[in-house]
């Protein structure tokens, strides 16, 4: 069996397109002279894998210097014509699990013109994109892995660190299926507890990355996940750990290299340092437990009701 022809876009990671009328840039997508159909599988998710929501994307497409066509939802058509108003093609999409939308272009006059899409997003919150385009519709169901892969680790004192969690993300257009099994040796003191698989498109599985510990040095190690995609950088973990910090291991953090107190206020004092209690009864501060905490104790309060204050007229 050949193996699928497809293009995956954007190349270099999602596209993270925030709510509002204003569209994204064009993209460039591929089709030979040949083609008399094409098709573009949209996967939209949310970057925490939360539910997106029933609202669809506005899917454009144009033709050479042509006007942008919104695409309908089938059974609906657009004609997409060039810039001399000549018929080229009809589009359509229909929605899928997942929140997936698949866009099939039919050619009716195939050429070599150049095509481009763009998506806006009508969702009320951010949304990751990402598509697959083929002229086979099965080709066009493809993973892809999104995670934060650069994970570096700090030991306690007692040369202890904790377990690496990572939400590995699947934002592609089929389930996600890891090769690489729990228990492997990582190299670099790091070995892989646990992992989850598959992940179906638009979900979230957690891989869980044990740490030897460290009372010395420091240690890092690349691994590429065995998964059953292509992108080879996106399923590789840089992982690094390091000794605990000497000074601080000894209590000395409060001090700069000079032997005077710390500059670096942020690090060293807590949040009710940096914002002391006011003066004023009845403010509240950062620390407070109530907004209407008083700074004087009740029986150290003075009895005002015979003061001659009290009878004053409270009027200039």
């Amino acid at each position: 069996m050949a193996d699928p022809v497809f293009q995956m876009h954007p190349e270099d990671g999602p596209l993270r397109l925030a709510p509002g009328p204003q569209p994204s840039d064009p993209f460039p997508f591929e089709v030979d002279a040949s083609n008399t159909v094409r098709f573009l599988r949209f996967n939209a998710s949310d970057p925490t894998c939360a539910p997106t929501g029933e609202t669809e994307p506005l899917i454009e497409l144009r033709l050479a210097l042509g006007k942008w066509a919104a695409v309908p939802r089938a059974p609906e058509t657009v004609t997409i014509e060039d810039q001399h108003l000549t018929a080229y093609a009809t589009a359509s999409w229909t929605r899928e699990p997942g929140d997936m939308f698949l866009v099939r272009l039919d050619i009716d006059k195939p050429s070599e013109l150049k095509w481009q899409v763009r998506l806006t997003n009508k969702a009320q919150k951010e949304l990751f994109f990402v598509w697959v385009v083929s002229d086979l519709e099965e080709d066009t169901r493809q993973p892809r892995i999104f995670m934060p892969s650069v994970q570096h680790r700090t030991a306690s004192p007692g040369g202890f660190i904790g377990n690496i969690v990572v939400n590995v993300a699947n934002v592609g257009t089929r389930e996600l299926v890891f090769f690489t099994e729990g228990s492997t040796d990582l190299g670099g003191g790091f070995f892989l507890k646990s992992l989850t698989s598959p992940i179906q498109p638009s979900e979230c599985g957690p891989l869980v990355i044990g740490v030897a510990s460290t009372e010395h040095g420091s240690d890092s190690t690349d691994f590429v996940l065995q998964a059953d995609t292509r992108d080879e950088a996106e399923r590789t973990l840089h992982l690094s750990r390091s000794k605990p910090d000497k000074e601080k291991a000894e209590g000395k953090e409060g001090k700069d290299s000079d032997g005077g107190p710390s500059k670096h206020l942020p690090d060293m004092m807590g949040v009710s340092d940096l914002f002391p209690r006011p003066l004023i009864p009845g403010l509240a501060w950062a620390g407070a437990a109530s907004l209407n905490e008083h700074f004087i104790p009740p029986e150290l309060r003075p009895d005002l009701s015979t003061s001659a204050l009290a009878y004053e007229d409270p009027a200039p």
